[in-house]
This record gives C-alpha cells, structure tokens and sequence, in this order.
C-alpha cells in the first residue's frame, strides 16, 4: 500500500493559500492545482474533512459570534447592539465557512475515494467505510453551507480531485442538492451496514471512533435534517423520506451516545479567534428571561454565574451616588438587551469592577458565556472541545414535528419530545464535564425531574409544536446556524410565549434578521464566469429570492 504523509509545514500552506484567494477563484484552483491537496494515509483523509467541517475559526468568528448567535439571541454583543449587527456587516460572513469548511473539506472527501481506487484497488472494498464516512460529513458540511448559499458546485466539484478535468464546475440547485444528498445517505446507511472486512478508523473517527452502526444512525438523522428542510417546498416528499427514516427503528438515534458529534480530547484550537466568544457575547435578555423563569438547569452549562451577591453589591454601593449604584433587583443570572436603543441606558453592561484589598472582582451584571464549550483550553482550561452536528436530542424534536403531521412512528409525538427534552439535558450535563467549564456542578436528578414537571416544559398537546420549536432553539446553542434555520422555517421563537426574541429598534425601525448571503453577478473574465453567472441568475428566477444583493431574501428552500 503506498502512503505518503503530510507534513504540518505542508498543512498550514495549504490552509493559508485557500485564506488569501477569493472564493470565486478557489474552485478553479481546488480542481486544477494537483499540489493543493497531498498525499496521506488513506484514514487519515477522514480526519482532515472532520476538522475541516469544524475547525475554521474565521467561521466561528464570522458566522457564529458575530452573526447568527447574535442574530438568533442567544448572546449579545457586549456593549448592546448596533445598527450593524442585522445585516452582513462583512463580507466574510458566510465566506470562511464556503471557502475553508466546504471547499477543504470537500478537496479531501472527493481524493480520499479517488485516491483508493486509483493506488489500492486491490483493497479498495477495505475502505468503503472511510469514503462513506468522509461523504455524509461532506453532506452536513453541505446543508448549512447552503443555508447561506444556495446552489453550490457538488456533483461537478473539485473534479479534478477525482481524477477528471472539469476545472469549471456546474451548480447544483438546492433542490438538486437535497435529492442527490438523500440518495447518498441512504446509500451510506446501506454500506455501512452490509459492509465487512473494513479499515479500522479507530482514532481518525472523531464521531463515532470507527463504529459502522453509528454512522448508519448519522447518515439517517442528515435525511431526517434534510426532511425538515423540504417542508415548506414539499411536504409530500419530507414525509416520505421521515417515513422511511423513523421506520428503521434500529437504524436510527435511539440515545446520545448515538448522537452524530465531533469530540475532540484535550485542547483543540486552531488559533485565538475561537477566544474570541468572551469578548463578542453575553447572556441575551431572551435566553435569560427563559432560563430564570423556568430554572432550566442547561443555564449555568451556557453561561457563567455573576459575582453580584447580595455581600458583593452592598459593599460596592458604598459611598456612590444612586445612579452609580447597583440595582439591588439585580441577581446572579441577568441578561442584556439586545435593543439598540435600550442598550444605551442597559447598565447590565457596564464594566464595573470591585477592588477592595487589592482583589479585582467583575461586578457586570450580564452573565459571560461559558466559553470551554466552545474551547475547551480557554482560560487555562484542560477540558475537550466538542462539535454538535445533530445531538439524539435534535433528531427527537425533528422525529416529534413529523408525527405531529402524520408521519408513522413507534413513539408518539410526546414520547419523542420528552425523550428529547431529557437527553437535552443529560447531553449538556456531559458536555460540561467533557470541556470542564468554569465551576462545573453536575445537574441534579431532583432539579431536572423539577424542571421536566413544569408547565410548559411538561407535554401539552394545545401547545405540542411550541414547545417542539422552543426546545429546538434551547438545544441549538451551540449550533446556531439550525437555530437561525429553525426561525426562518417557523418564524419561532420570535412569538413563542415559552422563549421570545426581543424586537430590535435602530433609529426607531425595526429589524429583521438576514435569511441568506448576498450575491453579485460576477464580471465577465472571472474564473468559472459562465457557470457561476447561470447559477445567481437560476436563483433570481424564484419569485422569494428578491434582489440578489440583499440578505433579506430568500433561498430556494425557505419559501414564504
């Protein structure tokens, strides 16, 4: 077997020169260049599209904290909003997760299979397990990168990766996309299950660490994602592909262990952007308003505690003018406003410090984010990192939606949000210990037995699709981007009398949230002109799609 392995020297070029081109000219290059991607140990090439799916920390930056996680409050910028944070303030938002997580990862999924076949098709077989692998991870990568993007170059896509010399791919409509992606992954979810006589992936496996029926499990909790997608377009077909999915009952997520995720062992970060979370966040007004009324126990595995004890606060008002003074309503768990207007007066946010015998203690009212949930070495930290693709929790909430609208199941709609609303909370119990957050204490059997109890967390059948959708957004913070997905889909939780966003003002108008990228037609010249000219213009043909240069319209699956 010939391997050839990579150096990091070799690594980090590559990954620098894919930063400094634009993204209209990366898949000209990712299909022309044969030094762009190197030879490895065939495993090996999994690993490099999971950490590519993940490990940007541009998109984290981006498309996360500066972005969706604002957008859908589940923090607010650390000084209120401003008129900014509602638009695509830059041009990177939405670019670094296409350029690095998509275009990467999908140059090392298509050479894996192209690779084995061409230098070890006398064991090429031994392998199916790794290409399928590196394929439905490739798929996730896909559907929320197409959340912001539309149409993008797969079944034509870095071609040349494959052996072939197509250096101008087509585009595939979203609609294209989504048949061809089911088809993959039920294809998957077959090999996987019949193949024998398999490469261990033991070690280059960060989701399931080589079991072959956990990757069945993921690859039909992506068609059940992708099932959910289809509603608004065809709900016809969404039911028929959530039929299929929740009738293979042993086939499909039946606790977290199943849950499709990325973990990490020790510290993992690509660089200091991953830090960036305690500078950009805290605690939203919504988020907390949620958190405190129903005492829900994921609280403190989001957000850290405050220091405003009632000691703290006394000593601190000593000798300043009442409107210097701390609120003595305020508690230990605040949220800020993420209202422009609002926030010029929210002194939530006020950077006050208490310094008496010479020991600094923060004395701001908003609670900071947990931030080793999203690096597990932040802040000293020796904890893991994790990556929730679709937690059993998610895949229950999605399963409990379709059989409120019909779809056949062996749990009733209650029996799988419930199931959902419990592994929600065991899975962040774990969490918190994994990333070994700041002053991590294990959520009890009697508070959450308490939470699970009360109205409105406990199933009602008059509010069954609220609470579905309010649950959804709860488990979805530390993946925004289905949170963002959940809104667009559903307009929750912006209504929903469980957990609401606030109404934003700047200037006195209200605000909207983006709902895609903007587009351009490209100048005629560019690399791939005639292609990437068809695909916006195929896009504008949808009467939702609006103009191309706004973030307030509309892709193809998130019909009005």
């Amino acid at each position: 077997m010939k391997t050839i392995k990579y150096t990091l020297l070799i690594l980090v070029a590559f990954s620098f020169s894919l930063l400094q081109t634009s993204c209209k000219d990366e898949f000209v290059e990712i299909n022309s260049n044969s030094s762009t991607v190197y030879e490895v140990d065939p495993v090996s090439f999994l690993y490099k599209v999971q950490t590519s799916t993940r490990s940007s920390s541009w998109e984290w930056y981006y498309d996360y904290y500066t972005a969706q996680m604002r957008w859908m409050q589940y923090g607010c910028r650390v000084i209120g909003n401003t008129p900014t944070v509602y638009t695509i303030w830059n041009p990177n938002i939405g670019e670094q997760r296409y350029r690095i997580c998509w275009l990467d990862a999908g140059s090392y999924a298509r050479h894996l299979e192209y690779y084995v076949n061409t230098n070890m098709s006398d064991e090429a077989d031994s392998y199916s397990n790794v290409i399928e692998a590196a394929r439905v991870s490739l798929i996730y990568q896909g559907i929320i990168t197409s959340d912001f993007h539309g149409s993008l170059a797969y079944t034509e896509g870095w071609n040349a990766r494959s052996g072939g010399t197509i250096t101008e791919p087509k585009f595939d409509t979203q609609q294209e996309l989504y048949t061809i992606w089911d088809a993959e992954l039920k294809t998957a979810a077959s090999k996987f299950k019949t193949n024998t006589n398999q490469k261990s992936m033991v070690g280059y496996d960060m989701a399931y660490n080589g079991d072959a029926q956990g990757w069945v499990k993921a690859a039909n909790a992506l068609r059940l994602r992708i099932a959910l997608r289809l509603m608004k377009r065809d709900m016809a077909k969404a039911k028929q592909i959530a039929s299929e999915v929740l009738a293979a009952t042993a086939d499909i997520p039946a606790k977290n262990d199943d849950s499709f995720v990325f973990w990490l062992e020790g510290k993992y970060s690509e660089n200091g952007d991953y830090y960036s979370i305690n500078d950009l966040i805290r605690a939203s007004k919504g988020m907390m308003d949620y958190l405190n009324k129903y005492n829900d126990p994921r609280r403190r595995m989001f957000y850290r505690i405050n220091n405003l004890t009632p000691e703290n606060v006394a000593e601190y008002n000593v000798g300043k003018t009442a409107d210097k003074q701390i609120p003595l309503t305020w508690g230990r768990w605040e949220g800020g406003t993420a209202n422009t207007q609002a926030g010029a007066a929210d002194r939530k946010y006020e950077r006050n410090v208490l310094d008496p015998s010479g020991r600094a203690i923060s004395m701001q009212a908003v609670n900071l984010p947990q931030v080793r949930i999203f690096a597990g070495s932040y802040d000293g930290g020796s904890g893991g990192t994790w990556f929730p693709n679709v937690t059993y929790a998610d895949f229950c909430f999605m399963a409990a939606e379709f059989v409120l609208n019909g779809v056949a199941s062996n749990k009733t709609a209650e029996q799988w949000y419930t199931n959902g609303v419990r592994a929600s909370l065991d899975m962040w119990n774990k969490v918190g210990a994994f990333c070994k957050i700041h002053n991590y204490e294990a959520m009890t059997e009697a508070e959450i037995t308490a939470f699970m109890n009360q109205d409105d967390i406990k199933w009602n059948p008059a509010k069954g699709l609220e609470q579905i959708y309010s649950q959804t957004y709860i488990e979805h913070f530390k993946n925004s981007n289905e949170g963002w997905a959940l809104w667009k889909r559903t307009g929750y939780p912006t209504t929903s009398s469980i957990v609401a966003l606030e109404d934003v003002y700047v200037g006195g108008v209200k605000q909207n949230m983006p709902r895609r990228s903007r587009f351009t037609v490209p100048l005629v010249g560019t690399s791939n002109y005639e292609n990437m000219k068809k695909r916006v213009e195929d896009m504008a043909k949808d009467p939702d799609f609006g103009d191309m240069s706004s973030e307030f319209g509309r892709i193809w699956w998130d019909k009005k």
